[in-house]
């Protein structure tokens, strides 16, 4: 007997889905050993190899375990973490605009940094260079970047505890958010000097060379614990996505899935800002490109746009390296470059397009 033709079209759609995920993957580790190859010193077989014993000796190995792994580390832990956030985001208030970047979140965050870099130059007269500010009390600008991240976040959730705040409601109040904060940065640079100046323009570069391996590591905790969080949550938001009042009939807490959500998303969101600085349209558009692969379902969705945010985030950290060699630039400019045309793309162009 044959199976029924729904079976079938079951079946073969979770294969396609999985191999979706398998060349996600594979494309993520790829770009993972270019980003390890990459750079102004060979890497040879036997410099992998080195990793996986003692401690490095060679300078090459030294060069991975100290520079370009935290590097790739970095890329991995801040592309999966804004992308997963930024999917998420986009399921609660069912707008495929809402982001961490959209919302505010990143804005605040970079408004506390900016802060924390005038009251450190302030104390502290004789700093004569944005690496000695940065680097006498890192702990006060990192501090002050996610209090104000999560002030945008209590903002934005009591915006949407409101019953009368729609999700387009909740979307606007996060960009005059997001241009209050960047207009209140703006001021701080006015009025900054030149090591000032230097100091909260380096930071705003999204840079994920910046972590070291204890922030890393708190990191890692963070978004490993929200990512595995928000999968045992993918039926729930798969009923949410056919609407409030269908995820309410069918035994879902609606307003706590929400809450929990937001606050989960823009927890993981304000730590990598706050270690990383300001990365753009990673949560944005890897949710989309995930979503024009494999379809709406939770289960599927996201660990593709995990893997999909990994890679572009990745991508754009070893563009920046190659592009104007020597020189290095920032994630975040490529990112910045990079996400508007994929953005237009995936807006009017192809079968995915929004109506």
């Amino acid at each position: 007997m044959t199976a029924p033709a729904g079976i079938d079209l079951y079946h073969r759609r979770r294969r396609r889905r999985q191999l979706w995920l398998a060349g996600a993957a594979l494309l993520l580790a790829g770009a993972a050993l270019v980003a390890m190859t990459t750079g102004a010193i060979s890497v040879s077989p036997d410099d992998f190899l080195g990793l996986f014993g003692e401690a490095p000796t060679g300078l090459a190995q030294r060069v991975i375990w100290h520079v370009r792994l935290p590097r790739v580390v970095g890329a991995l832990l801040g592309g999966t973490g804004f992308a997963v956030a930024g999917m998420v985001l986009q399921a609660i208030l069912r707008n495929p605009l809402a982001s961490p970047s959209t919302l505010g979140i990143s804005q605040g965050a970079a408004f506390g940094a900016a802060c924390g870099i005038m009251l450190l130059s302030l104390g502290d007269a004789a700093a004569g260079s944005q690496g000695v500010q940065l680097n006498r009390s890192p702990a006060l600008v990192t501090l002050l970047a996610f209090g104000c991240s999560l002030a945008t976040t209590a903002c934005i959730v009591g915006l949407a505890a409101l019953r009368r705040a729609g999700r387009e409601a909740i979307v606007l109040a996060g960009v005059a958010l997001g241009a209050f904060f960047m207009a209140g940065t703006t001021v701080i640079q006015y009025f900054a000097d030149e090591t000032q100046l230097a100091s909260i323009v380096q930071w705003t570069f999204g840079d994920v060379s910046r972590a070291t391996w204890p922030e890393l590591r708190a990191i890692a905790v963070v978004v490993t614990a929200g990512t595995g969080y928000f999968f045992s949550q993918s039926l729930r938001f798969n009923a949410l996505l056919a609407g409030g009042d269908v995820a309410r009939s069918l035994g879902v807490a609606v307003s706590r899935l929400r809450l929990g959500g937001m606050v989960v998303a823009a927890l993981m969101t304000a730590v990598i800002v706050t270690f990383f600085g300001v990365i753009s349209f990673i949560g944005l558009v890897a949710p989309h490109m995930a979503r024009m692969l494999v379809g709406e379902d939770a289960r599927t969705l996201l660990p593709l746009t995990a893997l999909i945010g990994a890679v572009l985030l990745l991508g754009a950290d070893v563009l920046g390296r190659l592009l104007l060699a020597p020189v290095v630039l920032p994630a975040g400019v490529v990112t910045a470059f990079m996400g508007t045309p994929v953005f237009l793309f995936l807006l009017f162009g192809g079968r995915g397009s929004w109506r």
